[in-house]
């Protein structure tokens, strides 16, 4: 049984054309759940930190007002406890890595873009495929060296793109599906 919309191999031009669009639409949910996640990390990062602050500074007011030292000494327990949290998860650099994936994600998406609407018109069969070839063998390095997207961020940016964040045909979307 054969689908219809799978290219065949007889037809290669369209096959390399359906696996670059493939190749579009898996870029920009990458690209759209990093910059979701490097969001929630950003709002992680300002719930520990303003906190922390607020609660360091009250532990010092707290010990140089000479009050009850069991006070002072809590107070700076519980905000050395939440900086502690925030050295070791780090919200800031994993929003910062996630933004730059997002970043590297959306540089690829424009490029298989131009790659579908521009470059296929020049190129022969040949080189069409050589270049997809090197489009994909970016998207697995960026992958690999990109954080997993959490999948709260993976769902968020699925509905925004559903919800039409970005302009991409119905059917181009249902493509990512392989």
């Amino acid at each position: 049984m054969t689908d219809a919309a799978i290219p065949t191999e007889s037809d290669p031009r369209n096959a390399i054309l359906a696996e670059a669009r493939r190749l579009a639409v898996d870029a920009l949910y990458s690209e759209k759940g990093h910059f979701e996640a490097a969001s929630g990390w950003r709002g992680r990062n300002y719930w520990l930190g303003v906190p922390a602050a607020l609660i360091g500074a009250t532990a010092g007011a707290t010990i140089l007002a000479d009050m009850d030292p069991a006070v002072g000494g809590s107070l700076a327990l519980v905000g050395a406890a939440i900086t502690a949290l925030m050295t070791f998860l780090n919200p800031s650099e994993r929003a910062s890595q996630h933004h730059r994936s997002g970043v590297s994600y959306g540089v690829l998406r424009r490029a298989l873009r131009q790659f579908i609407q521009i470059d296929v018109q020049m190129m022969d069969d040949a080189a069409l495929r050589a270049r997809l070839s090197e489009l994909t063998e970016k998207i697995g390095a960026l992958q690999a060296e990109s954080l997993p997207i959490p999948s709260g961020a993976h769902k968020k940016a699925f509905k925004s793109i559903q919800g039409g964040s970005a302009e991409y045909t119905t059917e181009e979307l249902a493509l990512a599906g392989g």
